[in-house]
């Protein structure tokens, strides 16, 4: 008998298949397009949170073209906190993450803010992490 090769079109129906059986609702383009069109506008409520915000995590975390969890995108950072937890995406912010550069690029943010960020990056337009 011959092993069997998958190849990549395969392997990527096989793994979408398992993560729809697992429960997971597939996203659809119209709730992709939200969160997306949402995350280019929102701000933390807080006038200093927002301006660091702005100047520090809005560029990546509003772009879905550059891998990072889009801000209010709770499908994409429930997995993130439940498998590292704050502290390890705390951790991940002070020292860096693939293309996040080390303190977020912005090294004038206490502890408190980076936890604010992540928790304001984390939840939805309505406030819900999960």
């Amino acid at each position: 008998m011959k092993p069997v090769i998958l190849g990549a079109k395969t392997l990527l129906l096989t793994t979408a298949i398992g993560i729809a059986a697992c429960g997971e609702e597939p996203q659809t383009a119209e709730e992709r397009a939200a969160i997306i069109a949402a995350a280019e506008t929102r701000v933390p409520s807080d006038p200093v949170l927002a301006e660091k915000y702005e100047r520090a995590c809005q560029a990546c975390h509003a772009d879905p073209e550059n891998g990072a969890p889009l801000s209010g995108d709770v499908r994409a950072w429930t997995p993130r906190i439940e498998t590292r937890g704050t502290e390890g995406l705390l951790q991940s912010t002070l020292n860096g993450f693939e293309g996040m550069p080390p303190l977020g690029a912005c090294p004038d943010c206490g502890m408190d803010d980076f936890e604010n960020l992540i928790a304001f990056m984390a939840r939805n337009e309505n406030g819900e992490d999960k």
